[in-house]
């Protein structure tokens, strides 16, 4: 049966205690002892470890465990024996090799590149280089790369701005102004979407929750203003009802329902546009489904891209914008 994280704990004891050179074959009552740095443990868990270490094939140690009568303690049979030595399983190799080609992806940041060297031991360590090549993962296992790195060097001051709770200082520029502004944020929370970043927090002059898009920031940097997060905010209220990043404070969730061409009905089943999504009704020509979503411009972005798979069927003034746009667009061929 799968173990909790105390029995494992209690296995890494008990291996390192039979190993301990210094005090070698100790006994149940110091195996018990030596556990109960962590919680009290009875004669019979101890029995239980010591039997699975040897004998659980889920746990795959198979530790040549010894009770020596003479000596009055346990031993490995082994002397060079330690869990710790155990290979992994193939499938526990793939899992590792999966994690870290994804965790690759962000080389380039610095909150991340602080593991970089945690990643390389445990390629290191588990032989994964055995297993398969940087060439050999390129083959098989293609994430998407992003191709956008703007902004990226100011995540890890953002970062500790969090933690500490300092108000950050910067200037930004939007990509459709040519206007530098200035703004103080008290920073509550970073979050990514389709290969972009942002800082969400309160903005010291007017006191509203607001974004900005760490691509879009020129320089950056922590003043000595402290604040604390309010206790009305929540980062996973906050974004409920959000698509994509914008949430506006002034607008209010609002169903959205959307008929799908029976073709496109299948990716769109495969993967929810929100979190919120329902399938109304579905026969073999479409399927309609129904959205509860804070309108944005993410929202109205994605919409657009479905072309002739989609019917906004409600509300009535999404049919109006959207029938805009694609006359707009249609009037440029």
């Amino acid at each position: 049966m799968p173990k909790n994280k105390q029995a494992y704990i209690r296995y890494r004891i008990i291996d390192a205690n039979i190993r301990n050179k210094q005090k070698p074959f100790p006994t149940k009552e110091e195996l018990i002892k030596a556990c109960e740095v962590i919680t009290s443990v009875s004669p019979r868990t101890i029995e239980q470890d010591l039997y699975d270490m040897q004998h659980d094939e889920e746990l795959g140690y198979f530790a040549p465990i010894r009770y020596d009568r003479l000596r009055k303690g346990y031993c490995y049979e082994d002397p060079n024996y330690s869990i710790s030595n155990i290979p992994l399983k193939e499938n526990d190799l793939y899992a590792l090799e999966f994690a870290v080609a994804l965790l690759k992806q962000f080389d380039g940041i610095d909150t991340v590149a602080q593991f970089s060297e945690a990643v390389t031991k445990i390629e290191d360590y588990v032989n994964v280089r055995t297993l398969m090549t940087d060439n050999d993962i390129a083959q098989v296992i293609q994430l998407e790369q992003s191709t956008s790195s703007k902004g990226q060097e100011f995540l890890n001051p953002i970062l500790g701005a969090i933690k500490a709770q300092k108000a950050i200082h910067f200037v930004y520029k939007k990509f459709d102004s040519s206007t530098e502004k200035e703004h103080i944020l008290e920073p509550y929370v970073l979050k990514e979407y389709r290969n972009r970043w942002y800082v969400t927090g309160r903005a010291t002059n007017s006191g509203l929750i607001v974004t900005f898009g760490l691509d879009r920031i020129l320089t950056l940097n922590t003043t000595n203003f402290s604040f604390s997060v309010s206790e009305n905010f929540n980062a996973n209220d906050y974004f409920k009802y959000s698509f994509g990043i914008s949430v506006s404070n002034n607008l209010k969730p609002e169903e959205i329902v959307l008929e799908f061409s029976a073709q496109q009905a299948e990716y769109i089943k495969s993967q929810p546009l929100h979190h919120t999504q329902k399938v109304i009704l579905e026969d073999t020509k479409s399927c309609k489904v129904s959205i509860v979503v804070i309108p944005s411009f993410e929202l109205k972005a994605q919409l657009l891209s479905y072309g002739s798979s989609l019917i906004i069927i409600s509300p009535e003034w999404m049919k109006k914008e959207l029938k805009i746009e694609l006359e707009k667009a249609l009037a440029q061929y």
